[in-house]
């Protein structure tokens, strides 16, 4: 615990954008496979659940994605937050959008923007 704490200040002081705690994963291959691709979402960028469906080789899985993202249980570590709609728009989390966005705007300063 005190090492995910020490991480979590380090990712809301904007010096650490992962976070390298051992995690186990509770869910259907699916969800699992959902999860791990979240982990390949870079700090500051998004992917929209389409492209998360096409990435995993079932691009007609869309809701399924949807439905595997939000049964994420550890915001943040698993990013669940990076995901928004094909149109750009946020949508749908667990902590509210208004957290969803901070956490993007946070997350945009990694880069400069």
């Amino acid at each position: 615990m005190d090492q995910l704490q020490r991480q979590l200040e380090s990712y809301f002081n904007g010096t650490v954008q992962s976070f390298y705690i051992p995690l186990c994963y509770h869910g259907s291959h699916f969800t699992t496979s959902v999860w791990r691709e979240l982990l390949n979402i870079p700090a500051g960028e998004t992917r929209s659940y389409s492209e998360i469906a096409q990435k995993l080789g079932r691009a007609t899985a869309v809701r399924a994605v949807a439905q595997a993202n939000g049964a994420n249980q550890i915001a943040i570590l698993i990013p669940c937050h990076r995901v928004i709609g094909a149109d750009g728009s946020l949508t749908g989390y667990g902590g509210g959008l208004w957290r969803k966005q901070k956490l993007l705007e946070i997350e945009r300063q990694y880069q400069g923007g």
